[in-house]
């Protein structure tokens, strides 16, 4: 590298350090910092190669005439994660319209009747019911909603509030994982650097998620048995309450109706179908079994409703393709593809791959660099860039991403689930750290053991 580069190259390296360190602090928005590290990114890397900082037009070496940072990066950046908005806001259509009918709360309370008075039963089936409606839905109301009906019953029954919260975070997170609208995300960030374009990168996340659902469900059930003990009875006895809906027993799987056409369209069917259309399907199941009787109107609410609710999200995304397409702008690769290489030469075997990225776990937490929603989503196109697997890096993501998902002490659910037991987020942090670590440590295992997943 000549000084040039390796100038540069520490400016890229200060910018990332900084924006990661004020996010972790809470000092600038993730929803301002994305975006500005992304042309930052770009900026410098163009500094002294490209007339006006390579922001406008112009032509390459070879003569040709290519687009420049303010097309490239932001304009291609903001539309990037287009499919991944539509599922979001179909998801968040969805979420609101569970919650208008009562199935979710119908759910929680169907769970504390079968409960009965057998505490690790509770603490069992409440997390089994958080699963399958997270497989859904999503956000902070559908928490608020689940938590304040299920963790008074878990605490009443004698569990610890740690653990009671820990207990939803995990079923949070263990349905989340299934959850279509996920699937959407990790294929955007992935379709760019591999063969076969958006269906191909759909089906290879998919097919991930099952083995991270059940990695995390068996650990997530270890937990249970380790942390609620059974000779406890519970003096709590379910009472029966009417839905605003008539809900019938076809209506209580409607969350799971998504999940299952996509796994479906996967195994069975020749035709791959997408998150959007799974959770169309989902909406429209809902409002025939439930007997809505102004169907269009309370779909069109739903949606109104469900875009204003993950309108932060959606702009955090457009941040996130902003920075991606920074990072893959063509001046950028010179710069950080020797860097990455030495990176990469230390993770390339099996054993330094999954221990290397086993102890890094925790850097998903507090806003960290392995956090998807942040810098962790742009590490395929960075690390593709020095050849190294960019499916290899995505099980990283997903993998480490399920510690971020029940752990991190600065996700909203943390915080809300934290006051509402009365305990310090940083409690269930501790409690779950170790669930987090085993449970990177064992899906990165199987795809190297296993799914023999390329690292190179």
């Amino acid at each position: 590298m000549t000084n040039i580069e390796i100038l540069r190259l520490l400016l890229i390296s200060g910018v990332l350090i900084f924006f990661v360190y004020a996010m972790i602090t809470k000092r600038i928005s993730t929803l301002i910092a994305l975006p500005i590290m992304g042309v930052l990114t770009a900026v410098i890397a163009s500094v002294g190669e490209l007339p006006l900082l390579g922001l406008f037009a112009h032509e390459n070496a070879n003569g040709e005439e290519v687009q420049g940072i303010m097309n490239s990066v932001l304009g291609d950046g903001a539309r990037m994660m287009a499919s991944t908005i539509a599922a979001t806001i179909f998801g968040g259509a969805f979420a609101v319209l569970l919650r208008r009918v009562g199935i979710a709360e119908a759910i929680i309370k169907k769970a504390a009747e079968l409960a009965g008075d057998r505490v690790r039963v509770i603490a069992f089936i409440f997390y089994v019911a958080t699963m399958v409606i997270f497989s859904a839905i999503g956000g902070l109301g559908a928490v608020i909603l689940i938590g304040s009906v299920a963790l008074p019953i878990m605490m009443t029954a004698g569990i610890s509030g740690v653990v009671s919260g820990a207990i939803i975070l995990l079923g949070l997170t263990t349905g989340g994982v299934m959850n279509p609208a996920g699937f959407a995300f990790f294929a955007t960030i992935l379709e760019p650097v591999i063969e076969g374009g958006y269906e191909a990168a759909y089906e290879i996340v998919a097919r991930m998620a099952i083995t991270l659902f059940i990695i995390s469900f068996l650990v997530s059930v270890v937990y249970i048995m380790l942390n609620v003990k059974n000779n406890q009875r519970s003096a709590w006895h379910a009472r029966k309450t009417q839905s605003a809906y008539e809900l019938s027993n076809w209506a209580l799987i409607a969350p799971i109706i998504p999940v299952l056409l996509v796994l479906s369209s996967i195994y069975v069917m020749p035709q791959v179908i997408t998150a959007e259309l799974a959770i169309i399907a989902g909406i429209i199941y809902t409002v025939y079994v439930c007997k809505i009787k102004d169907k269009v109107n309370a779909i069109a609410q739903s949606f109104v409703q469900g875009t204003q609710e993950v309108a932060g999200a959606i702009v955090l995304l457009i941040g996130l393709g902003i920075l991606i397409r920074g990072v893959q702008f063509y001046t950028v690769t010179p710069v950080i593809a020797p860097a990455i290489e030495m990176l990469v030469s230390m993770l390339q075997s099996p054993m330094t791959y999954v221990i290397g990225f086993t102890l890094a776990t925790p850097l998903v937490l507090y806003r960290g660099p392995l956090n998807s929603w942040g810098i962790g989503g742009s590490l395929p196109a960075i690390f593709a860039t020095a050849g190294f697997s960019p499916i290899a890096v995505v099980w990283v993501l997903r993998s480490t991403g399920m510690m971020q998902g029940f752990g991190d002490p600065t996700n909203s659910q943390n915080i809300w689930i934290a006051d509402f037991v009365q305990v310090d987020p940083n409690d269930i942090t501790k409690s779950l750290f170790w669930v987090g670590l085993i449970i990177t440590f064992i899906a990165l295992g199987y795809a190297i053991l296993v799914d023999q997943i390329p690292l190179i």
